[in-house]
């Protein structure tokens, strides 16, 4: 189960709130014995598109430290403007699976930024 947040444009307290309501949602799908897909996506149109991801990153990160060991999340996250951005989610022990908003782009334009993407998987529609 997941709950979708989308960031326009950078704003520190606001990705920070983002993250932590993401995390806070995720903790109540745990509770229920399932694995929460964390989904903050960010606009491909924001101006400051990648220090928002850089910002978002570090928030992520932040909330995969306060989970239990056993505590597994997954991500669907927009496409990274920088390749392999999101890579130290993936590589994470409580990361099951992480997987790409086309976010708006066209699909052609899509395939080619997730190629780019080490471990990251397609979920366009």
């Amino acid at each position: 189960t997941k709950e979708r947040s989308v960031i326009n444009s950078f704003n520190r307290k606001g990705i920070e709130a983002v993250a932590r309501q993401q995390f806070e949602v995720a903790r109540r799908v745990l509770a229920k014995g399932l694995i929460p897909i964390i989904e903050p996506e960010v606009n491909i149109k924001a101006t400051d598109k990648a220090k928002c991801e850089q910002l978002l990153l570090e928030c992520l990160m932040a909330g995969l430290q306060q989970l239990g060991p056993d505590e597994k999340v997954m991500f669907k996250l927009t496409l990274p403007t920088q390749d392999n951005l999101y890579a130290p989610l993936l590589g994470h022990p409580l990361t099951v699976r992480m997987v790409a908003l086309s976010g708006g782009y066209k699909r052609a334009e899509a395939c080619e930024v997730l190629a780019k993407n080490a471990g990251m998987i397609a979920s366009f529609s």
